[in-house]
């Protein structure tokens, strides 16, 4: 068992030369912690200067330029989307029986886009059977009625139809090409031509049939000439379309009065409103006769 040598008043000898230590060293130990306090406070200090010289000095007007740039690019952005054309809208696709198991489909194509028109090819799926594809197009901020007529199925009693359409092609209008106003353009170009006098007569017979007949008058009041305008006749039962046709008008001439008849061989129910649209594409030149035809 080690022996302790108590000095004094009971102290062992390590005590003692502990205390001694102490003694000759208290005022360093103290000198050097407060030295050490000193530095960690300064490089706190240091750390918070530089902090905030970053923050407002340094680094602030970087990144100040980081969230401008952000803002411009979201402002681009903003205007190429602008730019672009939205999509169309369709109405439900609608079928009507006809004659020898035939069927009349028809869909309504809504442009909402001012500036944009487009051109397309589309048909119709009708219970797994594809029509023939057709070529289409919509005129800027207009609706257009897309037509399948005598389509006849290889199943008898297919009711149902879904429109296809593919290769879009958009067509911006530019304001160089419709002298800066895009609706004065078409009125200056087609706001002469009229349909008038729109009757639909429940009674008429031919060749000894009861066929129905739609007349009415095209007149071109205006300067120009057509080459080919079609004209989609639909037949309404208060809001609801019940059988729809489309007739062809050729080498329409100024201060030419057409009158057209269309004649329909199905079984319609009561018919009160007639509704008779044209489609033609104005912004093509070839749509209008030359001078040498008119």
């Amino acid at each position: 068992m080690p022996e302790n040598n108590y000095v004094g008043r009971g102290f062992t000898e390590g005590e003692l030369k502990a205390a001694g230590w102490w003694v000759r060293n208290e005022v360093k130990i103290h000198y050097w912690s407060r030295m050490t306090l000193y530095v960690l406070n300064g490089l706190i200090w240091v750390y918070v200067g530089w902090g905030l010289l970053d923050a407002y000095a340094i680094s602030y007007p970087r990144e100040s330029r980081i969230t401008q740039e952000i803002a411009a690019n979201q402002q681009i952005l903003d205007r190429l989307q602008q730019d672009r054309p939205e999509n169309v809208g369709t109405s439900q696709v609608l079928v009507f029986t006809a004659t020898e198991d035939r069927q009349d489909i028809m869909v309504d194509v809504q442009n909402p886009n001012k500036d944009w028109w487009a051109e397309f090819s589309y048909s119709f799926n009708v219970s797994g059977e594809q029509t023939p594809s057709r070529q289409g197009f919509v005129m800027p901020d207009s609706l257009v009625t897309l037509t399948e007529l005598g389509f006849k199925p290889t199943k008898a009693g297919a009711r149902s139809a879904q429109l296809q359409v593919d290769n879009i092609r958009w067509h911006r209008v530019e304001p160089s090409d419709v002298g800066g106003n895009y609706s004065e353009f078409i009125n200056r170009r087609f706001g002469g031509v009229t349909v008038q006098n729109v009757l639909y007569d429940q009674g008429t017979t031919l060749n000894g049939k009861l066929a129905p007949k739609t007349s009415f008058v095209i007149q071109n009041q205006g300067a120009y000439g057509y080459w080919s305008i079609d004209y989609v006749v639909k037949l309404l039962r208060g809001n609801t379309v019940v059988a729809v046709n489309k007739i062809n008008v050729r080498d329409l001439k100024p201060g030419e009065s057409r009158p057209v008849e269309l004649y329909w061989y199905d079984q319609l129910p009561s018919v009160n409103k007639t509704e008779v649209t044209p489609i033609i594409n104005l912004l093509d030149p070839n749509s209008f006769l030359p001078t040498d035809r008119l």
